[in-house]
Protein backbone atom coordinates (compact mmCIF):
# COMPACT_ATOMS: atom_id res chain seq x y z
CA UNK A 1 0.00 0.00 0.00
CA UNK A 2 2.90 2.35 0.75
CA UNK A 3 4.13 1.90 -2.82
CA UNK A 4 0.74 2.88 -4.26
CA UNK A 5 0.49 5.94 -2.02
CA UNK A 6 4.04 7.00 -2.92
CA UNK A 7 3.32 6.59 -6.62
CA UNK A 8 0.05 8.51 -6.29
CA UNK A 9 1.83 11.36 -4.53
CA UNK A 10 4.51 11.45 -7.20
CA UNK A 11 1.99 11.23 -10.05
CA UNK A 12 -0.13 14.00 -8.56
CA UNK A 13 2.95 16.22 -8.21
CA UNK A 14 3.88 15.47 -11.85
CA UNK A 15 7.16 13.74 -10.98
CA UNK A 16 8.35 12.62 -14.45
CA UNK A 17 10.19 9.57 -13.08
CA UNK A 18 7.08 7.86 -11.72
CA UNK A 19 5.27 7.29 -15.02
CA UNK A 20 7.88 4.98 -16.62
CA UNK A 21 8.22 3.23 -13.25
CA UNK A 22 4.48 2.51 -13.18
CA UNK A 23 4.43 1.60 -16.88
CA UNK A 24 7.20 -0.99 -16.44
CA UNK A 25 5.72 -2.63 -13.32
CA UNK A 26 3.48 -5.56 -14.32
CA UNK A 27 1.92 -5.52 -10.85
CA UNK A 28 0.80 -1.92 -11.41
CA UNK A 29 -2.03 -2.95 -13.74
CA UNK A 30 -4.21 -4.09 -10.84
CA UNK A 31 -3.09 -1.06 -8.83
CA UNK A 32 -4.06 1.30 -11.67
CA UNK A 33 -7.51 -0.28 -11.99
CA UNK A 34 -7.89 0.02 -8.20
CA UNK A 35 -6.91 3.70 -8.20
CA UNK A 36 -9.33 4.48 -11.05
CA UNK A 37 -12.15 2.52 -9.41
CA UNK A 38 -11.63 4.06 -5.98
CA UNK A 39 -11.45 7.60 -7.42
CA UNK A 40 -14.64 6.95 -9.39
CA UNK A 41 -16.36 5.56 -6.31
CA UNK A 42 -15.34 8.53 -4.13
CA UNK A 43 -16.37 10.98 -6.84
CA UNK A 44 -19.84 9.44 -7.05
CA UNK A 45 -20.59 9.05 -3.33
CA UNK A 46 -23.10 11.89 -3.06
CA UNK A 47 -24.75 11.56 -6.45
CA UNK A 48 -28.41 10.72 -6.62
CA UNK A 49 -29.70 7.22 -7.11
CA UNK A 50 -29.36 3.82 -5.55
CA UNK A 51 -26.14 3.58 -3.52
CA UNK A 52 -25.45 -0.06 -4.41
CA UNK A 53 -26.09 0.66 -8.09
CA UNK A 54 -23.74 3.64 -8.00
CA UNK A 55 -21.13 1.53 -6.23
CA UNK A 56 -21.26 -1.23 -8.82
CA UNK A 57 -21.39 1.12 -11.79
CA UNK A 58 -18.51 3.23 -10.44
CA UNK A 59 -16.27 0.22 -9.91
CA UNK A 60 -17.09 -1.63 -13.12
CA UNK A 61 -17.41 1.53 -15.20
CA UNK A 62 -14.05 2.83 -14.05
CA UNK A 63 -12.30 -0.42 -14.93
CA UNK A 64 -13.91 -0.73 -18.35
CA UNK A 65 -13.52 2.98 -19.00
CA UNK A 66 -9.82 2.85 -18.11
CA UNK A 67 -9.11 0.17 -20.69
CA UNK A 68 -11.21 1.82 -23.41
CA UNK A 69 -9.82 5.30 -22.75
CA UNK A 70 -6.26 3.97 -22.64
CA UNK A 71 -6.87 2.28 -25.98
CA UNK A 72 -7.96 5.56 -27.52
CA UNK A 73 -4.94 7.38 -26.10
CA UNK A 74 -2.68 4.52 -27.25
CA UNK A 75 -3.99 4.78 -30.84
CA UNK A 76 -3.75 8.54 -30.76
CA UNK A 77 -0.19 8.41 -29.40
CA UNK A 78 0.77 6.09 -32.27
CA UNK A 79 -0.42 8.76 -34.72
CA UNK A 80 2.13 11.12 -33.18
CA UNK A 81 4.98 8.61 -33.08
CA UNK A 82 4.46 7.15 -29.61
CA UNK A 83 6.50 4.05 -28.83
CA UNK A 84 4.73 2.66 -25.74
CA UNK A 85 2.82 -0.62 -25.73
CA UNK A 86 -0.86 -0.40 -24.85
CA UNK A 87 -0.56 -1.87 -21.33
CA UNK A 88 2.32 0.49 -20.52
CA UNK A 89 -0.11 3.39 -21.00
CA UNK A 90 -2.99 1.74 -19.10
CA UNK A 91 -1.01 1.71 -15.87
CA UNK A 92 -0.08 5.41 -15.54
CA UNK A 93 -3.43 6.51 -17.00
CA UNK A 94 -5.11 4.54 -14.22
CA UNK A 95 -3.08 6.45 -11.67
CA UNK A 96 -3.97 9.68 -13.50
CA UNK A 97 -7.63 8.98 -12.70
CA UNK A 98 -7.04 9.82 -9.01
CA UNK A 99 -8.25 13.44 -9.35
CA UNK A 100 -11.71 12.16 -10.30
CA UNK A 101 -12.22 11.73 -6.55
CA UNK A 102 -12.63 15.53 -6.48
CA UNK A 103 -16.08 14.91 -7.98
CA UNK A 104 -17.15 14.35 -4.40
CA UNK A 105 -17.39 18.15 -4.06
CA UNK A 106 -19.58 20.09 -6.52
CA UNK A 107 -17.59 22.13 -9.05
CA UNK A 108 -14.36 20.33 -8.21
CA UNK A 109 -15.22 17.43 -10.51
CA UNK A 110 -14.37 19.63 -13.49
CA UNK A 111 -11.06 20.60 -11.90
CA UNK A 112 -10.39 16.89 -11.31
CA UNK A 113 -11.01 16.22 -15.01
CA UNK A 114 -8.56 18.94 -16.08
CA UNK A 115 -5.96 17.79 -13.56
CA UNK A 116 -6.35 14.19 -14.73
CA UNK A 117 -5.78 15.27 -18.34
CA UNK A 118 -2.63 17.14 -17.29
CA UNK A 119 -1.31 14.05 -15.51
CA UNK A 120 -2.15 11.91 -18.54
CA UNK A 121 -0.29 14.27 -20.84
CA UNK A 122 2.79 14.06 -18.63
CA UNK A 123 2.47 10.25 -18.45
CA UNK A 124 2.10 9.87 -22.23
CA UNK A 125 5.05 12.17 -22.79
CA UNK A 126 7.29 10.19 -20.47
CA UNK A 127 6.11 6.66 -21.35
CA UNK A 128 5.49 6.99 -25.10
CA UNK A 129 8.55 9.15 -25.72
CA UNK A 130 6.65 12.07 -27.21
CA UNK A 131 7.46 15.76 -27.07
CA UNK A 132 5.14 18.11 -25.19
CA UNK A 133 3.00 19.07 -28.19
CA UNK A 134 2.56 15.50 -29.39
CA UNK A 135 1.67 14.33 -25.87
CA UNK A 136 -0.95 17.08 -25.55
CA UNK A 137 -2.39 16.13 -28.93
CA UNK A 138 -2.32 12.41 -28.12
CA UNK A 139 -4.48 12.94 -25.02
CA UNK A 140 -6.71 15.77 -26.22
CA UNK A 141 -7.55 14.28 -29.63
CA UNK A 142 -9.59 11.37 -28.21
CA UNK A 143 -11.04 13.73 -25.60
CA UNK A 144 -12.21 16.07 -28.37
CA UNK A 145 -13.55 13.18 -30.43
CA UNK A 146 -15.68 12.09 -27.48
CA UNK A 147 -16.62 15.42 -25.91
CA UNK A 148 -17.39 17.57 -28.97
CA UNK A 149 -20.13 15.27 -30.36
CA UNK A 150 -21.71 15.02 -26.90
CA UNK A 151 -21.73 18.81 -26.50
CA UNK A 152 -23.19 19.24 -29.99
CA UNK A 153 -25.84 16.60 -29.28
CA UNK A 154 -26.79 18.29 -26.01
CA UNK A 155 -26.93 21.69 -27.73
CA UNK A 156 -29.16 20.27 -30.47
CA UNK A 157 -31.37 18.66 -27.84
CA UNK A 158 -31.61 21.96 -25.99
CA UNK A 159 -32.59 23.80 -29.19
CA UNK A 160 -35.18 21.11 -29.99
CA UNK A 161 -36.66 21.27 -26.49
CA UNK A 162 -36.73 25.06 -26.63
CA UNK A 163 -38.53 24.83 -29.97
CA UNK A 164 -41.09 22.45 -28.48
CA UNK A 165 -41.63 24.81 -25.58
CA UNK A 166 -42.29 27.73 -27.93
CA UNK A 167 -44.64 25.63 -30.07
CA UNK A 168 -46.65 24.54 -27.02
CA UNK A 169 -47.09 28.06 -25.65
Amino acid sequence: MDLIIDRLRRALTLDPTVYPEIADDENATVQAVGVAALASLIGSLFQEGNFVGRLISALIGAAIGLFIWSGLVFLSSKLFGGQAPYIALVRPIGYAAAPFALGLIPFLGFIGLIYSLIIQIRAVREVAGLNDGAAVAAVLLPFAIIVIPIVLLLAALGVALAGLGMAVS
